[in-house]
């Protein structure tokens, strides 16, 4: 008894050491993050960045075009270089993916928007048809705008739209993943607004498994015009290690499951983690099965949209970076050229319209994605300190916090980031991968 007793002492003590040490390091880490930024910064904690005006993404699309046209002519800009490209943006009625729709359609491309928002659809395409009315002074009955209402919990509703985009259109030259959610605070496990259509998870329905379905079925079209697909995924992956969306010895992996006797004690807080890893190993697997396609992820960082429900809505609009420009003193009449755009969408942009010689290691099979903000970086020790499972859950979410806070301060127009460790696990991301086409088989 008494060997008992010494020895559980002994591990209480030594769990204490670990603890303080931890603690140590967190200091340290937090204490080097903000003694490396400049305290001068040129934006400072209260001001967004200023993000991107449309000529520089313009003159971004022409290098792009002259990279694989094999010209180093980049002087002028052609503000639509999109004329003749088909892009489809899924969560377009608003946020990021309404706004990346804007700039598709502004660029001269053909959008087909995708969303569960009838309304929000139908705003969008008359904003963006009087737009092309009112700038260009174009008259005509033709829109370059296809709203299709999609509800992404529902499997059969996304096939039904994939397959009415195959009808109508031979070549697609985008595909933006976007549409998303996150369980709000006062769900608890079992609540049936946690339920997809098909009986299972919502969150990773809809965040992963409708747009792997919509991007299997849509890939003949995008290799077709040697397209490319952008997951808007996120840091959140760093929080989980991928041992919930494989399925294992189970029918299906524990993320996916409704069922609470079958999930993991973390469910709710790991679910948006897990969709987002989901999404990272699904945009490494594309490459892979249909080699004339390119597919990029990209961090928006900490974004004001809706995603967070209207609560958190005011305090994301202070804090976060704004999706939309600061465009003071535009009108209808303001030169294309001249409308700014938000910081938190400019990951996606570099993501849809970089050159591939540009994207580097976040280019298909790669080891990282697009940003917008260096503050992960300062977390020299976040791959051995994410590793141990006691401490995880806990640092991402202080991680996110910091992150929050310094984001505006590390913000750059273009960076390419390394991903977590387990988000280059081939082995999982080819068990995801197939695990997944046996699921939506029957929508193939």
């Amino acid at each position: 008894m008494h060997a008992k007793e010494c020895r559980r002492s002994t591990s209480i003590v030594a769990e204490t050491m670990m603890r303080h040490r931890m603690f140590c390091v967190i200091i340290l880490e937090v204490l080097l993050i903000y003694s490396s930024i400049p305290k001068s910064g040129a934006f400072g904690l209260g001001n967004a960045p200023p993000g991107l005006f449309h000529a520089d993404i313009a003159q971004l699309l022409k290098r792009r075009n002259s990279f694989s046209q094999g010209s180093n002519d980049n002087n002028g800009c052609d503000i639509h270089p999109l004329k003749g490209n088909t892009a489809v943006v899924t969560g377009a009625a608003g946020g990021i993916g309404g706004e990346i729709a804007k700039i598709i359609h502004r660029l001269g491309g053909t959008v087909v928007a995708l969303d569960r928002d009838v309304a929000g659809l139908e705003k969008l395409k008359d904003t963006l048809d009087d737009e092309e009315r009112s700038r260009e002074g174009l008259i005509s009955n033709e829109s370059r705008v296809w709203v299709l209402p999609t509800q992404h919990q529902d499997l059969d509703s996304v096939s039904h739209s994939a397959n009415q985009i195959i009808d109508r259109f031979d070549r697609i030259d985008f595909l933006v993943n976007n549409a998303g959610l996150t369980y709000r605070d006062d769900f608890i496990c079992g609540d049936e607004r946690m339920k997809a259509t098909n009986g299972q998870d919502l969150l990773f329905t809809v965040n992963y498994l409708s747009h792997f379905l919509l991007t299997e079925k849509l890939l003949p079209n995008l290799s077709r015009a040697k397209g490319r697909v952008v997951h808007l995924t996120s840091t959140y992956h760093w929080k989980v290690d991928g041992s919930e969306i494989i399925p294992g010895d189970a029918k299906c992996p524990q993320a996916y499951e409704f069922d609470p006797s079958s999930q993991s004690t973390k469910h709710i807080e790991r679910s948006y983690g897990n969709s987002k890893l989901a999404q990272i190993f699904h945009s490494r697997s594309i490459h892979m099965h249909a080699p004339d396609c390119d597919s990029v992820c990209a961090c928006p960082t900490w974004a004001a949209t809706g995603i967070g429900g209207e609560d958190a809505r005011d305090f994301l609009s202070m804090m976060a970076f704004p999706i939309e420009g600061s465009n003071e003193g535009e009108t209808a009449t303001t030169k294309i050229e001249e409308i700014r755009y938000g910081p938190g969408i400019t990951s996606a942009i570099n993501a849809m319209f970089r050159p591939r010689e540009e994207l580097g290691d976040a280019l298909n099979c790669g080891r990282s994605f697009v940003a917008n903000s260096r503050t992960l970086e300062f977390f020299v020790f976040r791959n051995s300190l994410l590793r141990w499972p006691i401490w995880r859950d806990g640092l991402t979410d202080l991680l996110g916090f910091l992150l929050l806070l310094g984001q505006r301060i590390t913000y750059e127009d273009f960076i390419i980031q390394e991903t977590s460790p387990e988000s280059q696990d081939e082995e999982k991301r080819s068990q995801l991968y197939n695990w997944s086409r046996k699921e939506v088989q029957e929508w193939l």
